[in-house]
This record gives structure tokens, sequence and C-alpha cells, in this order.
């Protein structure tokens, strides 16, 4: 019974790490390249209403991902005592993904969002680029993608932290 339980939480975490890295990357690789032969103002309408609707589904997905992981690492897993974090290898590794894991999704949530929603709800800056203006607006998206691979480095090392468990 309690094998089947783990394998339906180590099914959620799968699944919701797919959720969660997946609607990042698909939304920065994806959606965004698709959309950038509409006019600029079509885009920032399109973008806002997008984030808006998909942060809440995104964080709760990372959240489920932590959560799960924390269950695998320690109630599904090896871990049993603080000294099995600190003196054993999967200890060590689990450690350093719990904790990236939680920057990653802190930073996404708290940094890149915002900033991203801060550029997509300046209309004014999306009318300029409409008039011909795109320098201010390309600056700003730049930045934009800057801090958000820092979320996308975060996923990076997570997979690699994950390999080696």
């Amino acid at each position: 019974m309690l094998w089947d339980i783990r394998q339906i939480i180590v099914f959620l975490h799968i699944l919701l790490a797919i959720t969660w890295v997946g609607g990042v990357f698909f939304i920065g690789w994806g959606v965004v390249p698709a959309i950038r032969k509409e006019a600029y103002t079509d885009q920032r309408r399109f973008l806002l209403a997008l984030m808006q609707w998909s942060h809440s589904l995104l964080t709760g997905a990372g959240g489920g991902v932590i959560a799960t992981g924390i269950l695998l690492g320690t109630v599904f897993g090896p871990i049993s005592r603080w000294n099995d974090i600190w003196h054993t290898y999967f200890g060590t590794i689990w450690m350093m993904a719990l904790v990236v894991g939680i920057l990653t999704l802190f930073w996404g949530v708290w940094i890149g969002f915002r900033y991203s929603i801060g550029v997509l709800s300046d209309a004014a800056l999306w009318e300029a680029a409409d008039n011909g203006d795109t320098t201010p607006l390309f600056r700003a998206l730049a930045k934009a993608a800057l801090l958000e691979s820092v979320e996308v480095a975060g996923f990076v090392t997570l997979i690699v932290l994950m390999v080696f468990l």
C-alpha cells in the first residue's frame, strides 16, 4: 500500500514538474515568438491576459513539485533524521534540489513575473513601439528575458540534480 502511494506521488511530482517547466518554456519559447507578427498593442493585451491566467496555475504546479519532492525524500524516501540530510549523498543532493526549487519558484513569482507584468502593463511603451519607437520596449523585453533566464537556469540545475539522485 505504501509503495502504491509512493508511485502516485512520483507520478504527481513528474506531472507537476512537466506542467511548471513546460508551461514556462511554452510561453517563453512558443507563444511569444508566435505572436511577434501582431501589432505591439495586440501582443501586449494577449500576453498580459495569458500571464495573469497562467500565473496561479504555474505557481501551484511549482509549489506542488516542491511539496511532492519533500514527501518523496522524507515520508516516502530515505531521509528520516536531520543527520540523513547532511551525512548522506542522497540527503545532500535532495537538500540542494529543495533549495534550488524554492529559490527558482520564488524568483519566478516575485521577480520575473512581477517585472514582466510591469512591462506588459505599461501601455504607453507598447503604443510607442506601434508608432515606430521600439527601442524602449526592446530594452524592457531584453531585461525581462534576462530575469526569466534565471528561472530557466534553476530548472536546468534541478534537472541536473535529479540525474545524480
